[in-house]
């Protein structure tokens, strides 16, 4: 009997060591005031582009609709590196991020150049509306 109340016990341990290791790590972003100046804690985490999403915001502005809708996964982590994985799963470091006034997300590629984007969270800080310098956009939705 002992020995099984005490299996039970490192059991629960353990079990409750590998629930607090897989907590999202990523913040979403409350129901913010349009204008509301950006957060690093809101941007941590795993983004997905939107496809929907961007091929109707691409087509409201006049752009053709397949611009920037390529299956993308990102993830900022909170040490402001930029990750990046076509599947999803293996994420291959880019360079790092930072934020720059209200508004604007800097991506800055290892290899030097930068890709600025004017960014908004829509639908409660579950999508991030990323506007590239060409006015093109680029959705992405949290994908924990």
């Amino acid at each position: 009997m002992k020995n099984r109340t005490f299996a039970a016990i490192v059991y629960l341990s353990l079990l409750s060591l590998i629930a607090g290791c897989a907590s999202n790590e990523g913040v979403i972003a409350p129901n913010i005031e349009a204008g509301s100046p950006l957060q690093d804690e809101y941007m941590v985490g795993k983004w997905c582009t939107n496809r929907e999403l961007t091929s109707d915001a691409n087509s409201e502005a006049g752009f053709s609709a397949l611009l920037n809708i390529s299956p993308e996964f990102w993830k900022l982590t909170d040490d402001k590196k930029w990750k990046r994985a076509e599947s999803g799963w293996i994420f291959e470091t880019l360079g790092t991020w930072q934020l720059e006034g209200r508004d604007t997300l800097i991506l800055t590629r290892e290899q030097g150049n930068k890709l600025s984007y004017q960014a908004r969270f829509e639908n409660s800080g579950l999508d991030l509306y990323l506007v590239d310098n060409e006015g093109q956009f680029l959705v992405v939705s949290r994908c924990e």
